[in-house]
């Protein structure tokens, strides 16, 4: 494959080191509180005029950074039980704002009493750690997993203090392996989809742009059938998408003509005839203007009974760092962030409930003091805590993005009441926008599998699990796949949180028609002759991409064309294929990025 350098690429990389912040001043400094005691994961916004411009956290030690243009801003410093503090400051060159911040008392800060904690503190407790040394590879088999882990195993006797970086975790999308999906449902999980009656059958799937093929983000989707009643409601998500079930039981009867109505910005909008999935998606475009909608929410649902002993600290750190790495990620946007704890009837509480708030040091509160208890028998109030996270959470009217972590290691109980309370949940959640997510630990077994991989499926969202790989908590199920590939947990979430939210601006050219869309880029002037022998099949492709380079890479990226990092791809061995779904993201020109020595080669993918 010839390597070539072309002019449009050095506007895109004049692009991407704008983006970046290269040519702008920085504006840094550490929130403490008036003790001068540091203030960890403390919000500060920036703006300037009436637009907020910039929002981050300060990490563990208080410490804050962000990258701003020449002006004058305002910042605004917050911290859950704290007065906020405002400044005026003008940017000229590396500025620098400290705060301490004065105690609030009328503010209300949670505290769980010390008697709600359960025996993990107990001082006969023992537990093992097992410390991830080495990095860990996205795989593609099972063969490939134990031999090229290496992990050091240390022990530790007293309290179970959780650290982050340590779980590792694995992924399944059945939308993006949906004939299997199909398979499985009709074989191995088949006595699970009678056991709750619940299966997403007749899938519709919904693609929304405006004239210049921006993604529609949040537009309400109904399906109808010939007489006009409603079957299903979805939103559209970051990428313009709606995925519509024309039942959720166990139903295969052939569905009759549909149709669907869109609701966007007070207009409504319909397709006459809706295909089938297997015969494609439904492509509308809609005459609206780009719209850069910066609100996510996303929202923890967590199993506190005592059988999450074993993980819930080590996922409370992760959640913990996951919020904060996403947030610093992308100081545009505005996260509003809540968390639902549950845990069983008989036991001293259904649910404790943590609503949306901005300020990350509330969440970050409420979460560290939440600890495992009760439970007795193995189903738990699963649905109840659904219920309280998608019909009571202060969920945003218009959003980008709305993310449920379904947290947990065990099903709710099954009866007729619950099941149908169940699939009214999928529904109601699939109508707000809400993507479940469901986590999975240890002490799962098959039939929650099927049932959270089905709430998935219906709200729009993916599945993901615990591995054994981390050495921390009880045996961890193997999932009914053919592959999958084992991250750290804190990697794998941060990575679908981005792809959830992520929406080209409104002033990035997505088609450049002047460039071949198989042509390879090299971002240098220098003559470079040596062959590389690397290919990425289908080009275009409609999500499914492989890649496969003629030596080992220790590296690759994905980029939208501002240099925006959307995937990051280790490990890659030579003559070895790798192989992604890249549908999640809206239709466009993407980058695969690699380093060759002192040079980066560059190939543009075409998604459509």
């Amino acid at each position: 494959m010839k390597i070539s350098i072309h002019p449009v690429f050095l506007l895109i990389l004049a692009v991407f080191l704008n983006h970046n912040g290269f040519f702008s001043q920085s504006l840094s400094g550490n929130m403490k509180n008036e003790s001068s005691v540091s203030l960890g994961y403390g919000n500060v916004d920036i703006f300037k005029g009436d637009k907020k411009v910039a929002s981050v956290l300060t990490d563990a030690e208080g410490n804050y950074s962000v990258k701003l243009d020449t002006g004058l801003y305002r910042i605004e410093m917050q911290y859950a039980g704290f007065k906020k503090e405002v400044k005026e400051i003008r940017v000229v060159a590396d500025e620098r704002s400290d705060a301490n911040l004065e105690r609030d008392p009328d503010a209300r800060v949670y505290k769980e009493k010390p008697e709600a904690r359960n025996s993990i503190y107990a001082d006969d407790y023992v537990f093992e750690e097992r410390e991830v040394k080495v990095k860990v590879k996205k795989i593609e088999s099972r063969a490939d997993i134990l031999p090229e882990m290496a992990v050091e195993v240390w022990e530790r006797g007293g309290h179970a203090e959780g650290k982050s970086g340590v779980l590792t975790a694995g992924e399944i999308n059945d939308f993006s392996k949906w004939e299997m999906w199909q398979d499985l449902v009709l074989d191995d999980l088949n006595r699970f989809r009678d056991f709750w009656k619940l299966q997403p059958n007749h899938r519709y799937a919904v693609q929304l742009t405006n004239e210049n093929d921006r993604p529609v983000v949040d537009a309400e989707v109904h399906l109808l059938n010939d007489s006009g009643e409603i079957l299903y409601v979805s939103r559209t998500d970051n990428t313009g998408k709606a995925e519509l079930w024309g039942t959720l039981g166990v139903s295969n009867d052939a569905q009759g003509r549909v149709s669907a109505k869109v609701y966007f910005e007070d207009q409504e909008y319909e397709i006459e005839r809706l295909s089938a999935f297997e015969q494609g998606v439904n492509i509308k475009k809609l005459n609206v203007s780009c719209n850069e909608n910066t609100l996510v929410d996303i929202a923890f649902v967590v199993d506190a009974t005592g059988s999450m002993s074993d993980e819930i600290n080590f996922l409370k750190k992760e959640l913990n760092d996951i919020i904060y790495t996403t947030k610093n990620s992308n100081p545009e946007l505005t996260f509003n962030f809540a968390s639902v704890f549950y845990r069983d009837h008989e036991d001293d509480y259904l649910t404790r409930t943590q609503n949306f708030s901005e300020i990350l040091s509330e969440s970050v509160s409420f979460i560290d003091n939440q600890f495992a208890g009760g439970g007795g028998d193995f189903e738990e109030a699963v649905e109840i805590a659904l219920d309280s996270a998608v019909n009571s959470l202060n969920w945003s009217e218009n959003a980008r993005a709305r993310i449920l972590f379904l947290v947990l290691d065990a099903p709710p109980h099954n009866n007729p009441e619950i099941r149908t309370k169940l699939e009214n949940l999928m529904r109601q959640a699939s109508s707000r926008g809400i993507r479940i997510i469901p986590l999975v630990a240890s002490g799962i077994n098959k039939d929650a599998e099927y049932l959270m991989r089905t709430i998935a499926l219906a709200t729009n969202g993916t599945y993901a699990f615990l591995t054994d790989h981390s050495g921390i908590g009880g045996k961890h199920i193997e999932p009914s796949t053919d592959e999958y590939g084992v991250e750290l947990l804190s990697d794998l979430l941060t990575r679908i949180i981005s792809a959830y939210i992520f929406v080209p601006k409104c002033d990035v050219n997505l088609v450049d028609q002047s460039t071949p869309p198989d042509s390879i880029l090299i971002r240098d002037q220098r003559t470079y002759d040596e062959r590389i022998d690397w290919s990425f099949w289908p080009n275009p492709t409609r999500g499914e991409i492989q890649i496969k380079v003629d030596r080992d890479i220790s590296e690759m990226y994905l980029t939208d064309l501002t240099g925006k990092i959307l995937e990051r791809y280790t490990d890659l061995k030579k003559d070895r294929i790798l192989r992604r779904d890249l549908s999640q993201y809206p239709r466009g020109i993407y980058l695969l990025t690699f380093a060759l020595g002192e040079r980066v080669v560059t190939g543009k993918v075409v998604l459509q």
